[in-house]
């Protein structure tokens, strides 16, 4: 019925099983939120540089990647090749900085430069588009589980979520990056294996050439307004997102916070090569897919042989399982650190902002499980994640740790501003109406909303008060003497 033999199910089972196990193990190594949260702010190089690259290359990037490639050839690697430069860029100006700041999430930062308000309203959006993160990922897991099963995806997404929670709500972040390196060696292995398999199925390198249509070796086959947009908003994203950040956070150190993104950016090169040639691959072996996104479930389901169909399925669930684990324990961080107690109970027991941030995982687990049934189209749901948070925040954090004229006033003007033109951009311009207007990507438009927002608005309004001025000049001290200046921020 499926192709899915018991050898192939015994080995997503012992996938499922290693998976729930470490994250309970993780958990005996919890005893407080910090730990739950940000690993206790002491994770070492190797763990950080494959949580960092796992916790990011997701499902959308092997499905929705393979997709782009099945219609557009090697240009659909730009999904992922768009990651490189924005990495390479946070770990050069921006990753050590952070680390210093040894903070839990990102707007405890905007507070710090700025004010509560902009810290409760980066919370929210932040919040807000780390579940659509997690939507992303369920979804990527139903399309697969129900196209290799049969099964409804209202079953399939359920399972999905069950076994997240059971490892992600237990052990926190500790939990995450232990599961992310058996994740991200399942992942690895498999793609390169697809990669291997299908090119001689597909008549070989030759024949596959000779085959496709010669512009699916156009680099420049999807044209180049999607990819200079997704560069964009790989910039806004990873800088921004408390998802990639709290892992800088949660760094050794600065060398180790820095290592974790250039790690991160150069796998993204060979990764997206690999992506990319299944999706072309396919287009041989699989034609005539309505659905471009379906590539890789159809290839396993009818191409891979017995044993490589269980391992690379268990691949496509570790994207999206790295994903939805490392957002999920974000999302948690946001809503206990940056709402519920620093709004709500200020002085609340470590034991029970614990307990809480424990249930706030699986509220929120529930939540994104709920929404996901209402959005398909992969790329188009990262897209929108972004968009709702990082498009209009980028510049307010970037600037305001290196700008000491940038206000509270320019920069809460700038992510209202900058996000609702973005979202009004991709909803009613791009692509929508004529001119250039219509061919500026969502992302470009409002990160240029917002620095022109955040830096008219500063300059026409009362400096920033001198202790937020001296936030700034911590990013030249040690982390101990930081330590002592953000006593204040709870």
């Amino acid at each position: 019925m499926t192709g899915i033999t018991i050898f192939d199910w015994t080995i997503i089972i012992l996938y499922f099983v290693g998976t729930i196990l470490i994250g309970q193990l993780a958990t005996k190594r919890v005893g407080n939120t910090s730990e739950y949260l940000v690993g206790g702010g002491n994770i070492a190089k190797f763990q950080s540089a494959i949580s960092i690259a796992a916790s990011d290359i997701g499902g959308s990037s092997l499905i929705g990647a393979a997709g782009l490639a099945y219609t557009y050839g090697i240009s659909g690697g730009w999904w992922n090749w768009c990651a490189v430069p924005a990495w390479l860029f946070l770990g050069i100006f921006m990753a050590g900085g952070f680390r210093k700041l040894a903070l839990t999430t990102v707007p405890q930062l905007l507070e710090k430069r700025y004010n509560k308000t902009i810290r409760l309203l980066a919370a929210v959006l932040s919040l807000l588009s780390g579940m659509m993160v997690i939507t992303v990922q369920l979804v990527v897991a139903s399309i697969v589980f129900t196209t290799l099963t049969g099964l409804p995806e209202y079953y399939t997404t359920i399972i999905s979520t069950i076994i997240i929670i059971l490892y992600t709500a237990s052990g926190g972040l500790i939990a995450v990056i232990w599961t992310d390196i058996m994740h991200y060696f399942v992942l690895i292995t498999g793609v390169a294996l697809t990669v291997i398999i299908s090119i001689p199925l597909a008549g070989g390198w030759n024949h596959i050439v000779n085959t496709v249509p010669t512009s699916f070796w156009n680099i420049g086959n999807m044209g180049w307004s999607n990819p200079i947009g997704w560069i964009f908003m790989c910039f806004f994203l990873y800088s921004t997102t408390q998802q990639y950040v709290q892992r800088l956070f949660a760094a050794k150190d600065e060398n180790t916070a820095r290592f974790a993104c250039y790690f991160t950016g150069f796998n993204y090169i060979m990764y997206g090569l690999l992506v990319s040639l299944i999706g072309i691959c396919g287009y041989i072996l699989v034609p005539g897919l309505k659905e471009s996104q379906q590539i890789l479930p159809e290839m396993i389901r009818t191409v891979l042989p017995v044993g490589l169909k269980g391992l690379v399925l268990s691949a496509v669930l570790a994207a999206a399982m790295n994903v939805s684990a490392s957002t999920l324990n974000s999302c948690t961080a946001l809503f206990s650190i940056d709402i519920y107690k620093r709004f709500f109970n200020n002085n609340v027991e470590d034991k029970k902002l614990l307990t809480i941030s424990r249930c706030a995982t699986v509220l929120i687990a529930i939540i994104s499980t709920v929404v996901s049934y209402g959005f398909k189209n992969i790329v188009d749901i990262v897209v929108l994640c972004g968009l709702v948070y990082s498009a209009g925040v980028f510049f307010p954090i970037l600037l305001g740790l290196h700008n000491k004229r940038v206000n509270s006033f320019g920069a809460i003007s700038a992510m209202i501003l900058g996000g609702g033109m973005a979202l009004c951009s991709n909803f009613l311009l791009y692509h929508k109406v004529d001119g250039l207007i219509g061919t500026i990507h969502p992302y470009v438009l409002g990160g240029a909303i917002s620095l022109v927002t955040l830096l008219v608005v500063s300059f026409l309004t009362p400096p920033p008060p001198k202790e937020n001025i001296l936030f700034l000049d911590s990013l030249n001290m040690t982390s101990d003497e930081i330590k002592k200046i953000l006593q204040n921020v709870k």
